[in-house]
C-alpha cells in the first residue's frame, strides 16, 4: 500500500507538510557552492537567509493501527422458545445454534487517511520550538448477519433465519415485536421475548481514531555539528488520545393482523461501547540529519516517553426510538509507555528558498494501553462488558507534505 502511496507523492505536496527547520540551513549552503539561480519570494514576505525566523506546514499522512478488539461470540441462528408455545417447554432452544456473529467479523484492517499540522520557530544559533498536531480520520470497520444465513438449510420450521444473543435482565420496554412467528398460520403473542431473540438482522461497527500533540524543544549537540551532518536532542509535552466505539445495532419486526412484517423503533435496540484513552506526559529523544546531494537530506528522529492514561469506559443499551436506555461509565489509569520513530527525506528546491518538501515513515509503539476485550455486556441490568491490557499497539504508515520558512 505503502508503494502506491509514494508513487502518488507528488500527488498530495499540494497539500501535505515537511518541516525540518535545523536544515533550513543547509538550503543556505547549497545557495553558496555555485547556485546561480535568483532570489524568488513569496507574496508573504522575504525569506530570511539565515535560516531563522517561524515555519509551519501541513502534512497528509496515510498510517495503519492495530485494531485493538477482541473475539466474542454475539449472535446465533435460531432463537428460544420463551413461552412454550412451540415446544411446549418454556425456555427451549429452537434453531441449529450456529455462530452468525462475532465482534471480529469487521473485514480486513486498512489504512486510514489523515495530516499533520505544525508551528515552529528557529533561531539563529539553530534551536527550534514547535508545536503539532496529528490527526488520524475515523475509520469504520462493519459487519453484520441478518434472515439469509451461510447455510442454506434453515430447518423446516425455518428457525434459523432468526436471530438470538443472550442479552437477559432486560424490562418489558425491551421486549420486543409481540408477533413475530405464526404456529399452524396463526400469529402467536408473546411467545419470543426480548429485541435480541428472534431477531431479523443484526450489525455490528468498530469505529477507531487518533489524534496526537507534541510541544517539542530541539537542541543542537555541541561538538557534533559538520557541514553536512549534525545532531540534535529532543525534549517536550505529549498528549496522544485514542477514541475506539463499537456499536451493534438489532432489529427485530412485528406481524400484523394482514400477515405484514412491521417495523418500529420499539422494536429495535442499539448498544454502544465507547472507550476513550487520553495519555499525557513528556518525551526526550535525539535526531540526526545528513546532507546527501541533489538538495536532499535525511533525517532520523526517535523519542520515548511515560504517559499518564486517563481510561473512560462508557456502555450503554438504548431502544430504537429512544425511549428508554441503561447505562454504565467506568474511570480508570494507566501508565503507557511510548516510542516512535520518524524517517524523513526533505528536498529543499534552490529555486524556491526558504520551502521544503518532505516525504517519509513514521511508527508508533504504545504499550500497556486498554482495549475491548469482550465489547458486550450482555447483562441488561449490570453491564460489564470486558476490558484488558494491550500489550503492544502499533500505529505507522507514510506522510508526504510541504513546508516553509517565513
Amino acid at each position: 500500500m505503502c508503494k502506491l502511496v509514494f508513487r502518488l507523492t507528488w500527488v498530495f505536496l499540494a497539500c501535505a507538510l515537511g518541516f525540518s527547520a535545523t536544515s533550513t540551513s543547509f538550503s543556505q549552503d547549497w545557495a553558496s557552492q555555485g547556485n546561480d539561480e535568483g532570489d524568488v519570494y513569496l507574496p508573504t514576505g522575504p525569506y530570511n537567509h539565515d535560516g531563522s525566523g517561524f515555519y509551519s506546514g501541513v502534512e497528509f499522512i496515510f498510517m495503519k493501527q492495530t485494531r485493538a478488539i477482541g473475539t466474542q461470540n454475539i449472535a446465533f441462528n435460531g432463537l428460544v422458545d420463551s413461552a412454550g408455545a412451540i415446544t411446549g417447554t418454556p425456555g427451549t432452544f429452537v434453531g441449529s445454534g450456529t455462530l452468525a456473529l462475532a465482534s471480529n467479523h469487521l473485514g480486513r484492517t486498512s489504512y486510514q487517511p489523515g495530516y499533520r499540522l505544525e508551528l515552529g520557530y528557529r533561531t539563529p544559533e539553530g534551536m527550534r520550538y514547535s508545536v503539532s498536531w496529528l490527526h488520524l480520520n475515523n475509520h469504520r470497520y462493519s459487519g453484520g448477519a441478518s434472515f439469509a444465513p451461510a447455510n442454506p438449510f434453515v430447518g423446516a420450521n425455518l428457525a434459523d433465519t432468526f436471530l438470538f444473543s443472550p442479552v437477559f435482565n432486560f424490562g418489558p420496554n425491551f421486549a420486543g415485536a409481540p408477533n413475530r412467528i405464526t404456529i399452524g398460520g396463526a400469529a402467536a403473542p408473546g411467545a419470543i421475548n426480548g429485541i435480541w431473540n428472534g431477531a431479523t438482522n443484526m450489525t455490528i461497527d468498530f469505529n477507531q481514531q487518533f489524534d496526537n500533540w507534541d510541544v517539542t524543544a530541539r537542541v543542537p549537540i555541541v561538538g557534533m555539528d559538520t557541514e553536512l551532518a549534525r545532531t540534535y536532542a529532543m525534549a517536550g509535552g505529549r498528549f496522544s488520545w485514542f477514541f475506539e466505539r463499537f456499536n451493534w445495532r438489532t432489529e427485530s419486526f412485528n406481524i400484523d393482523t394482514a400477515g405484514n412484517l412491521t417495523g418500529s423503533g420499539a422494536f429495535n435496540a442499539r448498544y454502544t461501547n465507547t472507550l476513550s484513552q487520553r495519555m499525557y506526559g513528556v518525551f526526550l529523544g535525539s535526531g540526526h540529519e545528513i546532507y546527501l546531494p541533489g538538495g536532499v537530506a535525511a533525517n532520523l528522529e526517535l523519542t520515548a516517553a511515560p504517559l499518564v492514561a486517563i481510561v473512560k469506559e462508557k456502555a450503554k443499551y438504548v431502544r430504537g426510538d429512544d425511549f428508554n436506555q441503561a447505562k454504565r461509565t467506568n474511570f480508570d489509569s494507566k501508565l503507557v509507555l511510548n516510542g516512535t520513530a520518524a524517517l524523513n527525506f526533505t528536498w529543499y528546491p534552490s529555486f524556491m528558498p526558504g520551502m521544503m518538501m518532505r516525504a517519509g515513515y513514521t511508527g508508533n509503539l504504545f504499550m500497556n494501553t486498554v482495549y475491548m476485550d469482550e465489547p458486550v455486556g450482555f447483562n441488561f441490568g449490570s453491564i460489564d462488558p470486558a476490558y484488558s491490557k494491550k500489550l503492544f499497539r502499533i500505529i505507522h504508515g507514510c506522510n508526504f507534505g510541504i513546508g516553509y520558512v517565513w
